[in-house]
């Protein structure tokens, strides 16, 4: 008989995890639909289920000298209105789901989706985000780019939690992020691209881009982001071609019911392409 548990402490729920298999719920919408019975029946759980949403230790949003940290359980709306979180969070969140959805839905339960279309990704994968994972007794650092393993895959054991993610903070003011969909929001992404960088004396100090539901896990590559770093506005100009040629050869997505490989991948590279261009204006 499966049992339900509405937790009163993050402990309390390590302890659950530690002694029995369970299925963590915390918005629940990603979770209620994958579990969706018969009309008018009760959704099918094969595990007991613990309630973590209305935990205020993993609600919380705060920020120091060298991290954003993020409860995993913050609503993608309470993320979203919160003063210290840097814009581009906030652009990025706007274009998921609807409003109703985003009340409920939290960032953590985004992640722990593990889905190649998660929109919250590339933004992580970016910024090089850290995920703390936590067991009774115990706690571990995950990089981002390294819990996701494949779609619904995670490195993440039955008896542990995603309690917070850390962001490390940084000074990027440009900030470019397309999702492409049959909507704007409230529609599963067919491809997504984010870009940032930083300038120094009119030369690419810094840049990151990251490419979303074109492939089993975010398309990032620092080695490639390497060749533009030092460069001024002619040498970008002259790399450019030779760029997008590398990009699309390690951006290989598939045809699915959302949209064709083909299109995704064009649909890449000429965003990569408006964003590199747009850097042309800033040197």
């Amino acid at each position: 008989m499966v049992e339900t548990f509405a937790a009163k402490s993050k402990e309390e729920v390590l302890r659950l995890l530690n002694n029995r298999k369970c299925i963590i719920l915390a918005g629940g919408t990603d979770l209620m639909v994958k579990r969706k019975s018969w009309p008018g029946c009760l959704p099918y759980f094969d595990n007991d289920v613990v309630f973590i949403g209305h935990l205020q230790e993993l609600r919380n949003i705060k920020i120091n000298e060298n991290y954003l940290v993020i409860g995993a359980a913050c609503s993608l709306s309470q993320i979203q209105e919160n003063v210290l979180m840097p814009f581009y969070f906030k652009e990025v969140i706007i274009s998921m789901a609807n409003p109703a959805i985003r009340n409920i839905a939290t960032i953590g339960g985004n992640i722990c989706n593990a889905s190649p279309a998660g929109d919250i990704f590339p933004l992580l994968y970016a910024l090089d985000s850290i995920l703390v994972i936590e067991r009774l007794g115990s706690l571990r650092e995950v990089k981002v780019k390294d819990f996701v393993l494949g779609p619904g895959e995670k490195d993440l054991r039955i008896e542990e939690l995603l309690v917070e993610i850390r962001v490390p903070v940084n000074k990027f003011k440009s900030f470019y992020y397309k999702k492409v969909g049959t909507r704007k929001s409230t529609a599963i992404s067919k491809a997504s691209f984010i870009g940032m960088y930083d300038l120094e004396d009119e030369k690419i100090k810094d840049i990151r881009m990251t490419f979303g539901a074109v492939g089993p896990m975010v398309v990032r590559s620092k080695k490639l982001e390497d060749k533009l770093k030092g460069l001024n506005k002619e040498g970008l100009k002259n790399i450019l071609e030779d760029i997008k040629e590398d990009y699309s050869k390690i951006i290989v997505p598939i045809d699915d019911q959302r949209s064709t490989a083909e299109y995704r991948k064009v649909v890449c590279l000429n965003l990569m392409e408006d964003f590199l261009k747009s850097i042309f204006t800033e040197m």
